[in-house]
Order: C-alpha cells, then structure tokens, then sequence
C-alpha cells in the first residue's frame, strides 16, 4: 500500500525518524523524501498509525480509478488541501470527480490533496490527536520531578528504535518511569535501573499505578550488563548541567555508559545527549546519528541520537 505521512512542523527530522523505525520493524519502505511529507509503502499501515505519534496526518495515496470506484459513490466526504503558494487549488477538481455527497461538518470520508512539487490526492486514515495519545493519568500519578521526559517524546523515541509488540527494552536511568509506561502502553516490555533509590521506589509507584510491573531495580548504568533478552537501550541520561547524581566528572560517566553500549552491541538504541562535546564523545564508541535537536533554553540544546 502507498501512503503519505505529513511531517509535524518543527520536529521534521524526528518525524521521519519515526516513522522510519516503524517501517523497519513491521516492513516497508520510503520511497520519496519531501520537505513536508513522506511517501512510503508498507502492508502494515494499521500497525504503524496506532504507532506513530509525530506525524500530523496519515493517509493512502489514491490514483484516478480509485476516486471514481463504487466505494465512494454513497459516502459523505470533505476534501482539503495543503499547497505551495501560487499553486492553483484542486479541491473543487477533486470533488467534482467523487461520485458521494460532500459533507463539510459530518464527513465519512476525509481526502486530502497535497499540491507541492506534484499533486497527490489521498484518503486519510490518521490524524494526531494528542489527547489521545497521552493518558490523563499522568496529572494524578505518585510521583513527578521536573526533569521527567515529556510522555509523547517517550513514545517517538521508542518507536525510533525499532521495537515491535512484546519485544524488551530497557532504560538505565529510568526516573519516574516514563519509558516503562509508555512502552507498556504500546504493547513493549520495559526494564528499568535508577541509582537513586527514592526515584526507584516513586517510579515503580508509577508503574503499578498504571497497573504495570514494578520492572525498575536499583543499581547504576553498569547493571545493564546483567540484562539478557534486551532488544535495544531507550533512556534520557540525568547528566545534564547542574546534576548532582555523581560527583564525578560528567565526561568520564558518559564515556562509560558508551563503552558498555559499545560492547553490548545493541544496534537501534535511542538516548538524549545535552551537548554536541557529548554527540562528538560517543562518536569515538558508537556509530552515532542525530534525529533530532531539541532546545531547551538559550545555553541547553539536547540532541537525540540513534546508534545504527
């Protein structure tokens, strides 16, 4: 099946990362890269949409004998359009050519046609919703801290690295649990170290509250040599500016934390770094790639890597 995935405006990069991760781990392929939007091909594209959580909208690339198949003749629709300035608008082209009613308020049907380099007209199948994507029951959980990873960067993280239903990750500086959480909520396994015991106990407090296992255990980043059956390392390690989990020097913690990644050879894994010096450190262990930059404020920039 073709499809088209619109990138969500300002995090394009990370959007394709995504959704690259998901092809890789239920099949299929991009065909064309464009500054606002994907093409690709997948038979999965069901299990991707329950997925994917930064493309804006997700839909099937139709050709001309679709649009005047039977299956549109009964149907209520609506047509909209994204198009570069200047570009003369096929909504009512398109209309014209669908043999249902049009139906602005109450659609059955939603086609949008994207009118850039060459326009492409296709039948929606998903569209963000993020109060869907985010439980409501983050705001009651027992435990919270400031530095908690935002639970829908969670979700794009784990999807960038590949991991199907009922596979293992794991997070060595789980916190509060965040990863854990969503990725039970996707159907994932995840297993969880924090050295602070106080954030052990409130992050399995999080766990069970969402009623999932309590998987987070004591101990620091060295623990993760113990783990067998991991698939991949998704994390956001605390060493940022003004942390005061070690008193060591931040250089020397991020140089083991690469090495042990390097030796456990666990392709695909995803973690935030909070300086290009730390991008470029982890570069002379692992093969590093960027997904994404994100700023935090003027002297913070946190860049989310992917080792391939």
């Amino acid at each position: 099946m073709k499809l088209i995935s619109e990138l969500l405006g300002g995090w394009e990069n990370f959007s394709e990362w995504e959704l690259r991760g998901l092809l890789s781990a239920y099949g299929g392929r991009i065909s064309e890269r464009h500054s606002k939007y994907i093409e690709f091909e997948t038979e999965f594209p069901g299990e991707i949409t329950n997925r994917i959580t930064f493309s804006k909208r997700v839909s099937k690339i139709l050709d001309d004998e679709d649009l005047i198949s039977r299956r549109y003749e009964k149907v209520k629709f609506a047509v909209r359009e994204r198009r570069n300035e200047g570009r003369e608008s096929l909504i009512h082209a398109v209309a014209k050519t669908i043999k249902g009613k049009v139906n602005l308020e109450n659609p059955d049907v939603i086609f949008f046609v994207y009118n850039y380099e060459r326009p492409i007209i296709s039948e929606l199948i998903y569209e963000r919703d993020v109060s869907r994507l985010l439980d409501r029951r983050y705001n009651a959980r027992p435990m919270n801290h400031p530095s908690s990873i935002s639970p829908l960067l969670a979700r794009g993280m784990l999807n960038i690295a590949g991991l199907r239903e009922g596979e293992n990750f794991l997070d060595p500086f789980s916190g509060t649990g965040t990863f854990l959480i969503e990725g039970f909520r996707m159907g994932l396994n995840g297993f969880g170290i924090d050295r602070n015991s106080k954030m052990v106990s409130g992050g399995n407090d999080n766990l069970q509250y969402f009623n999932f296992p309590r998987n987070i255990v004591q101990g620091d980043f060295s623990k993760m040599r113990d783990y067998r059956n991991i698939r991949t390392v998704v994390t956001d390690p605390p060493y940022g500016r003004g942390s005061k989990v070690f008193s060591d020097s931040r250089k020397s913690l991020y140089a083991d934390f690469f090495a042990i990644l390097a030796d456990l050879k666990w392709k695909g894994s995803v973690f935030c770094l909070p300086s290009n010096e730390l991008v470029e450190l982890g570069k002379n262990y692992l093969n590093l790639s960027i997904a994404a930059e994100i700023r935090v404020h003027s002297s913070l920039t946190r860049s989310i890597v992917v080792i391939l």
